[in-house]
């Protein structure tokens, strides 16, 4: 095996990391056929658009006010405790969301309640995580192992995409829910398997956990590279990113051949991403947020064809360079945080970076139909195309972007774990 295929795949050599990473998994794969499922489900019940926006609302809204708190208990108690119960708590609220559904007894209400339960799940599983694979792994593995991570969901993602639409047919959105809370089941067995006192002692110790959330802002007010990044992040969600998720399927039904043409396009993205999982593995640049926001430009072509409307297979090629962007960019700025911060500030500083960008997107969902509506959607696409080049431009001005350095890789054998 040459030296760079074993440094891919190196975490998979650590126990630990090996039983997170199949939990993790099963669990993108469920994920990824929920929100067909719960459309669905809320268009079969009421068939109100409304409705749907109040249900996604739902989801998203807790991980918006919630991501803060999660990020200080995520640095203040077992990150494997924390991530442990906000598993347990997604598959009570999908499972109990598929019984509903599957005996005719739910209501919109009711769906609302369940999601965001669920929100809440996300937001106290999602920064403990973070911080739980660099204990995991090992600091000389962090990138491989973000990237199999990376890789593990784009793969996820794109057998979802054929088995959700094909499972919420069949057999009803119910058990495709159904699906989805099995594998949060899955993802806290194996959590449960790792040691419970898992770098406990590199912990957050004493104060509450507001005084945590203000330690974890304090801490990204203290490095200007975190600050630039979290504003990029959250500037291009807003004006770049969202205003595609919402006119994409409105020009691919106008202009495209409608789901299908989509279809195919979210497939070229997800496609890309799996690539960027790979090149995340290998590829490790000096200088290594310079190199991750360089790398948004690959966005461009995505919202500048869209504009036009260029053919699909144009569009599908854009989305290819997009979905692998997006990866490596996270793959970066992950390992980037890991590596450079405190353990004990790592959930606390991820949910402040993902913060902005929580806040950014659902925000920018919101107005690109009304700037769609006033302006046409191919100034407002163009103008995210104009954005990404414009602001990518100005914060690679910034010294702070150039100062952050990566760290070597090394091929190492794993530490050796005690037995279980």
């Amino acid at each position: 095996m040459s030296g760079s295929v074993r440094m891919m795949f190196a975490p998979l050599a650590v126990r630990g990391f090996r039983r997170y990473y199949a939990g993790q998994t099963a669990s993108a794969f469920g994920d990824a056929l929920t929100p067909l499922a719960v459309a669905f489900a809320v268009l079969d019940l009421t068939g109100s658009p409304v409705d749907l926006g109040i249900v996604v609302l739902s989801t998203r809204l807790p991980v918006i006010l919630l991501t803060l708190l999660g990020g200080a208990a995520g640095d203040r108690f077992s990150r494997r405790t924390v991530m442990l119960l906000a598993d347990l708590a997604r598959f009570a609220a999908h499972g109990v969301t598929a019984v509903l559904l599957l005996t005719g007894t739910a209501s919109v209400w009711m769906l609302v309640v369940l999601q965001l339960v669920a929100g809440a799940g996300s937001a106290f599983f999602n920064p403990a995580a973070v911080g739980l694979v660099a204990s995991l792994a090992g600091r000389e593995r962090l990138q491989a192992a973000n990237s199999l991570i990376s890789i593990s969901r784009s793969t996820a993602s794109m057998l979802a995409l054929g088995t959700a639409g094909a499972l919420v047919a069949l057999a009803g959105p119910g058990w495709a829910i159904a699906a989805d809370a099995l594998t949060f089941l899955v993802s806290a067995a194996f959590l449960y398997r790792l040691p419970a006192d898992l770098a406990a002692e590199r912990l957050q110790r004493g104060g509450g956990l507001l005084a945590g959330i203000r330690g974890g802002i304090a801490e990204v007010l203290g490095h200007s590279w975190l600050q630039v990044w979290t504003l990029h992040a959250a500037v291009t969600n807003l004006i770049v990113v969202s205003p595609i998720l919402v006119l994409g399927p409105y020009v691919a039904d106008q202009h495209l051949g409608g789901a299908p043409a989509w279809s195919a396009i979210g497939i070229a993205y997800a496609f890309g991403g799996l690539a960027g999982g790979l090149v995340g593995a290998r590829w490790r640049p000096a200088r290594p947020m310079a190199a991750a926001i360089l790398l948004f430009l690959l966005m461009v072509p995505f919202p500048a064809l869209l504009a036009l409307p260029a053919d699909v297979w144009l569009l599908a090629l854009a989305a290819v360079a997009a979905g692998l962007q997006l990866v490596v960019y996270n793959v970066l700025q992950t390992t980037c945080l890991q590596q450079h911060l405190p353990e004990r500030f790592v959930a606390r500083a991820t949910s402040v970076t993902m913060l902005g960008g929580l806040v950014a997107a659902p925000l920018g969902m919101a107005l690109a139909g009304p700037a769609a509506a006033l302006l046409g959607t191919r100034p407002v696409l163009g103008a995210g195309a104009a954005t990404a080049v414009l602001l990518t431009a100005a914060a690679l001005l910034a010294p702070a972007v150039w100062r952050v350095r990566g760290e070597p890789a090394a091929v190492q054998d794993p530490v050796p774990e005690p037995p279980r």
